[in-house]
């Protein structure tokens, strides 16, 4: 009977164990290809470590979380068989995880590309990659740096001279320039663009250099066309982009759509000063771009410029490879994996051709 009795135990006993081990990344059915970082979670206590598989060979260990290791996938089209083996317990016990990622076939098209996201992050030590976390359209992506330094950059101030602009207020934003620009790093490159109904070509501002000699005697007059300027200055290199105005546009060409696609899939960042309430399109392509908009008026708008200004000099660039989507809109999701950091302001998304 004693033996009975044992026999029972040892059969039960297995079922006390319900450990979960799930695959963050890469995810089942998904593609791998380059370099890509595998992670897992496991609700398993007390882990001793963890050790990754691909395609039956050992490629990694983590011994305490997160689970995560990096790994290149190489240029194979291939499907890849993926284990992660959880020790716990003193090594006495194990649970194992498996997905198998799928091949990338002719017919498909995948893109790898560097995507750079500018962000504000509040936190009490610097960030490397490890403390952030990014998905575009839920997919995770590798990151490759996190930079407290911008870099050299084109700034580009385009101050709307529309009538509405009259009553001090165009005088009042050129002169903001003047002042505040010389917060600028020497580096840096400086160019404005005026616009009513029709909008002037971007003009070099060179250091000490006022805004307002350069396009000679400027007065307010004429429509507004805020989109058909904003998109000229589109850039594939790091552009940050002023716009003074006051909100309004009644002349522009090019569809809002459009507007938004266009600024929204370069490396434009887009800040906004408005006279009054800013309308849609500046509010949509300031969040697309990881920008930010302030209502002043002619007695404070030095302060906000010098404020947006000092803003962008602190902030923070996210690189990451993109992989797994296709062309269209991606968003972008960045969030912490610490507990003392915060994210205050970052690119939600881009065009991809």
């Amino acid at each position: 009977m004693k033996s009975i009795f044992v026999a029972v135990l040892l059969c039960l006993a297995p079922a006390t164990h319900a450990a979960e081990v799930t695959f963050i990344s890469p995810q089942e059915g998904g593609q791998a290809l380059g370099p890509l970082p595998i992670e897992v979670t496991t609700s398993v206590t007390g882990v001793d470590r963890v050790e990754f598989y691909v395609d039956g060979a050992l490629v990694g260990v983590a011994r305490r979380a997160p689970f995560r290791i990096a790994h290149d996938f190489g240029s194979s089209l291939a499907g890849h068989e993926i284990v992660a083996r959880v020790y716990s317990n003193g090594y006495r016990t194990t649970d194992t995880a498996r997905i198998v990622t799928a091949a990338i076939t002719a017919g498909e098209t995948l893109n790898v590309d560097l995507v750079e996201v500018p962000l504000r992050i509040r936190s009490e030590r610097s960030i490397t990659g490890n403390d952030l976390r990014v998905r575009e359209n839920n997919v995770d992506q590798t990151i490759r740096e996190v930079r407290a330094d911008r870099g050299p950059a084109r700034f580009v101030f385009v101050v709307d001279r529309s009538l509405s602009m009259g009553g001090g207020k165009l005088e009042a934003a050129l002169r903001a320039i003047d002042r505040e620009s010389k917060l600028l790093r020497a580096d840096d490159r400086v160019e404005a663009v005026l616009f009513n109904h029709n909008v002037m070509k971007p003009r070099s501002v060179v250091r000490g250099e006022r805004v307002a000699n350069i396009f000679g005697r400027v007065t307010p007059s004429g429509g507004t066309s805020l989109r058909d300027a904003v998109s000229s200055i589109a850039s594939r290199e790091r552009t940050y982009a002023i716009v003074i105005t006051d909100g309004g546009d009644r002349n522009s060409f090019i569809s809002e759509e459009e507007a938004l696609r266009r600024i929204s899939g370069t490396k434009t960042i887009l800040d906004a000063i408005v006279f009054g309430d800013p309308n849609r399109f500046l509010e949509q392509a300031a969040k697309n771009t990881g920008g930010a908009i302030a209502r002043a008026n002619t007695s404070t708008i030095d302060s906000h410029l010098r404020r947006m200004i000092q803003d962008i000099n602190s902030r923070y660039q996210l690189v990451y490879q993109s992989h797994g989507n296709g062309s269209g809109w991606r968003s972008i999701s960045i969030t912490p994996r610490r507990r003392d950091i915060e994210i205050l302001n970052a690119r939600k998304g881009y065009f991809a051709e």
